[in-house]
């Protein structure tokens, strides 16, 4: 087996023929075999019918089937752990990165001998608001973690059968891809592409999603932010300490100062807020560790379908 194109599924298994047609077209004349592996992830609605189904038309199709919905990342994990290609391609049903930019991954990978090769959009079909939000995330995750994580990757990228046994080593709950792929290292190369709309229907990812990722990107690969808020507590501290000695000296040279009652309103609700804040960071990293001692199964597989 050549190629492995891993595909996560979640209720948007109505795409997954088009994404097939195309997959054959691009895929079929390259040497060594090939297998498209569809991850169901616990999808509501009709979408394993849908898959099963084009097992008929598509003897390449195999259809992995989830217990529950485990997130898209843990839905690749088992599509990556199940792969049996040489080359692994993860890619999207929605189709906006085109299967047919796989070739120029695949170019530079054997061109450069790399181990993992990323999409990069040139153009990216976004409202602005994910723009701004993603070049903002991009760049606090930068300064908090040390990792240079690249701006406009796709989900679109092409890795070795080393980088693919390497990242199915790891053995943490809560996936970052973009930040396990640094984390990893190899020999990593960014390809230009184009970016296209969805071909139908809406992503499944919601604004609290994206949010939650992003905490996991950052909980996960640095421990600055608890640096930063005990530096500043420190700094808090030293602030407090100054201003009772400036009261005291004030005192002793026959002064009084007469501190108003918004300001110590003021002062004390910030504080208030820093330690709650502090408190709830301090949580979620706790929470972590309590997710990872607790040694679940990343997901369960309820059934594979074209297993040979």
């Amino acid at each position: 087996m050549r190629y492995s194109i891993v595909v996560p599924i979640y209720n948007d298994g109505y795409l997954a023929h088009a994404l097939c047609e195309e997959v054959e077209r691009v895929f079929l004349h390259l040497p060594g075999g090939m297998e498209l592996l569809f991850v169901n992830d616990g999808s509501r609605n009709d979408s394993l019918e849908k898959l099963l189904t084009l097992r008929a038309r598509f003897p390449f199709v195999r259809v992995i089937d989830l217990s529950r919905n485990f997130g898209q990342h843990s839905a690749l994990a088992c599509g990556f752990r199940e792969a049996k290609g040489e080359i692994v391609v993860r890619m999207n049903v929605d189709m906006q990165d085109p299967p047919a930019e796989t070739l120029k991954l695949l170019e530079v990978m054997q061109r450069e001998n790399a181990d993992l090769v990323v999409g990069r959009y040139q153009q990216r079909h976004s409202p602005l608001i994910n723009k701004v939000t993603a070049y903002c995330y991009y760049a606090l995750f930068k300064f908090l973690t040390g990792l240079e994580a690249e701006q406009n990757t796709s989900a679109l990228r092409v890795m070795t059968r080393r980088f693919i046994d390497a990242y199915n080593s790891l053995t943490e709950k809560s996936r970052f891809p973009q930040g396990l792929d640094l984390w990893l290292g190899f020999r990593q190369r960014y390809v230009p592409i184009e970016h296209r709309a969805r071909a139908d229907g809406k992503s499944s990812y919601t604004t609290l999603s994206r949010m939650r990722l992003a905490m996991i990107g950052l909980l996960y690969f640095s421990d600055r932010p608890i640096i930063l808020l005990t530096s500043f507590g420190v700094a808090c501290a030293v602030g407090g300490v100054l201003l009772g000695m400036l009261v005291v000296l004030e005192r002793l040279s026959g002064g009084a100062l007469m501190p108003g009652y918004a300001s110590l309103v003021v002062l004390a609700l910030t504080t208030f807020g820093i330690q709650l804040a502090s408190i709830g960071l301090i949580g979620l990293y706790i929470g972590r560790i309590f997710q990872e001692v607790q040694n679940r199964p990343l997901y369960l597989v309820r059934e594979i379908y074209g297993q040979e």
